[in-house]
């Protein structure tokens, strides 16, 4: 007993403070009555009711640091056990509160579950799909590259330069051409008749050997984009449109969407046949923008000429009345001035919902053809002639206006097939650096004269809209990019890897693009 005594007299103040007049050293009672508790709860200070379970919880982190808690749920004045409690050691009380724990509050993990709830709905088995870290999305291996911003070479290139720019482009694309078509043929069995072997083949563990059509297929884009680039340089140094040369590219691109489309295997490489239409895509819609100045002024030269010719008519028409009139008209008697004041005051005043006498549609027409247009106003439509009035028009005529919608409808449908295939979700997937050289840029769409084809780490900018006639550039210099980006992984060389072209041979099929420096 005495040792026990010891051991209550050394151990740790209870929380509960002793009765008033008592010494702090004395021995409490073993069982506590239900005034000495309310007593010591009066001394605390009024207790806060406890949070509804149905507020939202706190984050876990603050509520398992907060001391406050577990403090006011252990003097819970409604416990059966805190009445009957005696006071324990430091280990002792530990314990108990610990086995008491889920009759007062929730597990730690409680909160965590419940604040996550609000985010995803728990399983059947009680589990949640784990959160990711706010303000972090995904974000792909490569993306967050930087581009290197070069200096401004500013929009006052000379043709001499861009000259200079063609023919190494299509210098390129003609090592890039020729070099595809030979392992396309080397692939071939050697009992084909189109079978044709290298002259110096690559080394068999190469990725050239490995990966022959694969790095075929490469060559095949990146010729195209360098003959496409180097004619874009032709129409940008005059600021004009070649059609006759744009014609030529079609001849070439055809066959090789076409090779894509039957041997492409995953989504990444299928992001190519999408590049190439849009190549089509922007080509048709430069013929476009850059054709539609001249068959405007066309077609307002022709609709004047149809409105003179309904002027000469109404002329003429009104002309014939005046002498029909007059000759059947019986001048013998002067009229009276009270007839002709009459008269008078009757041609200066018109009757309501007659209109003016004399006015004609022609006069309108008239007054219209004088006003010039402005650019960037709305014209004002001309009431149309009627339908007996007609003016010549020769094949050219025709044929233009065919052209022109024609390449309307192919523009449309050669970007609706591209963003199948290429669009920004697979850029941020498949290619997040040529992505992130276009999103993290200060080039905007007017500076497509900026970027060196040959910079590997510089800014780009996506692709303008195909009917603003521009952006075929920005096109060319992504899918370069892409290009370099999709064959790093294979050891893709460009035109340091070609197979190389020996006293002019060449290889049929897949003509090349040619400048022709007509407009129409």
């Amino acid at each position: 007993m005495s040792s026990h005594r010891s051991r209550r007299r050394y151990a740790p103040p209870s929380p509960l403070p002793p009765p008033r007049g008592q010494p702090a050293h004395d021995v409490l009672p073993r069982n506590l009555t239900r005034e000495q508790l309310l007593k010591g709860l009066q001394i605390l200070g009024p207790l806060s009711a406890p949070l509804p379970p149905e507020l939202p919880p706190s984050p876990p982190a603050s509520r398992e640091s907060s001391p406050a808690l577990g403090h006011k749920r252990r003097y819970e004045p409604d416990s059966d056990e805190s009445r009957n409690k005696k006071p324990r050691v430091t280990a002792v009380s530990t314990s108990s509160r610990s086995r008491s724990a889920p009759q007062v509050r929730p597990s730690p993990a409680a909160p965590a579950a419940s604040s996550s709830s609000s985010r995803h709905e728990p399983s059947e088995d009680g589990e949640v799909k784990e959160d990711s870290p706010s303000g972090t999305p995904f974000m792909p291996a490569g993306f967050s590259f930087m581009p290197v911003r070069r200096p401004r070479r500013g929009d006052n290139i000379t043709a001499g330069e861009w000259d200079a720019v063609y023919e190494k482009c299509f210098k390129k694309a003609r090592m890039l051409r020729f070099s595809a078509l030979a392992r396309v043929a080397a692939a071939h069995s050697s009992t084909s008749k189109e079978y044709r072997p290298l002259r110096n083949p690559p080394n068999p563990n190469s990725s050239y050997a490995k990966h022959s059509l694969l790095m075929a297929r490469l060559e095949l884009i990146d010729s195209v984009l360098h003959f496409v680039y180097g004619l874009w340089c032709k129409d940008y140094s005059v600021r004009t449109c070649y059609r006759a040369a744009w014609r030529t590219v079609d001849d070439f691109l055809r066959p090789t969407k076409k090779k894509l489309i039957a041997e492409s295997n995953d989504e990444r490489e299928k992001a190519f046949i999408g590049l190439l239409h849009m190549v089509d895509a922007h080509i048709h819609g430069r013929k476009l923008k850059y054709q539609a100045t001249t068959i405007d002024k066309e077609n307002d030269q022709k609709i004047n000429r149809l409105h003179i010719q309904w002027k000469a008519e109404k002329a003429q028409a009104q002309r014939a009345a005046a002498q029909s009139s007059s000759s059947n008209a019986t001048p013998n008697m002067l009229p009276s001035p009270a007839s002709s004041n009459s008269a008078n005051s009757s041609n200066s005043t018109p009757l309501g919902g007659h209109g003016t006498p004399g006015h004609s549609v022609a006069a309108d027409v008239d007054s219209q053809l004088d006003v010039p247009h402005r650019p960037g106003e709305a014209e004002r439509p001309l009431p149309p002639p009627p339908p007996h009035i007609h003016i010549p028009v020769n094949t050219q005529f025709i044929y233009d206006r065919k052209s022109q919608c024609s390449g309307l409808l192919l523009s449309s449908h050669y970007m609706q097939t591209a963003q199948q295939t290429l669009n920004l979700p697979v850029m941020a997937r498949y290619y997040p650096r040529t992505l992130a050289r276009m999103m993290f840029t200060t080039l905007g769409p007017q500076d497509e004269h900026e970027p060196d084809f040959q910079d590997d780490d510089g800014e780009l900018f996506w692709p303008s809209q195909v009917i603003t006639g521009e952006g075929l550039g920005w096109v060319c210099l992504m899918g370069m990019a892409m290009v370099k980006e999709f064959g790093k992984e294979y050891g893709y060389q460009g035109v340091d890897g070609v197979v190389p072209r020996i006293n002019g041979e060449d290889m049929h099929g897949f003509p090349e693009p040619r400048f022709v420096p007509h407009t129409r």
